[in-house]
This record gives structure tokens, C-alpha cells and sequence, in this order.
């Protein structure tokens, strides 16, 4: 008797839609690595509108996602402020280093 395929694919979907919306992990960079690294910009991440205690782990996975966009590799974070109780933005400059 053959057994029947209990596979979800929309588990699967779902695990590849996440996996897609994480941005590659940056590294933070040391101050000796600057001289050989170059700085691509400065880039802000928010943690959108709404109620939300835990605004700075969005704010930042933003920010990252955002500098992974122009090709970092490196990181080096300035600032994170709050906006209000439950809202904020993280700030980072954005670097490639050569590997």
C-alpha cells in the first residue's frame, strides 16, 4: 500500500518567503579594518507605524536589510532614537571590506 504525502507546501512557501526577507549577516567592523574598507553610505532603518514595544530589533533588521541592498558587508552603528513611546529609527554607515 503506498502511504500518502502529508508535505505542506505552503509551509515550505512560507519558510522560503522568511528566509527571503532576512538580510545576510553583517559584520561589525573593527576601527583597524576602516583604512581598508569602503564607506557606501549612511543608512537608516525605522520600525514602521504602530504599537510597538520592541521597535529596536525592527528598526535595526531595516537598517540592515537596507545597507545588505548596497552591498555591505560591514557595518557600524550611530545612533538608535525613539520616536514617541513605541516607534524609532536605527542609524548604521554601510561598508564593504574586501574579504
Amino acid at each position: 500500500m503506498k502511504s500518502k504525502d502529508t508535505g505542506h507546501p505552503n509551509l515550505f512557501l512560507l519558510a522560503l518567503f522568511l528566509s527571503a526577507n532576512v538580510p545576510a549577516k553583517l559584520n561589525q567592523i573593527k576601527p583597524q579594518d576602516k583604512a581598508t574598507c569602503q564607506l557606501l553610505g549612511e543608512v537608516t532603518g525605522d520600525s514602521g507605524y504602530g504599537k510597538n514595544m520592541s521597535w529596536q530589533p525592527i528598526a535595526k533588521t531595516d537598517a540592515e536589510k537596507k545597507a545588505t541592498n548596497l552591498g555591505a558587508t560591514h557595518v557600524e552603528w550611530v545612533s538608535s532614537q525613539s520616536i514617541g513611546s513605541f516607534n524609532g529609527k536605527s542609524t548604521l554607515k554601510a561598508y564593504t571590506c574586501p574579504p
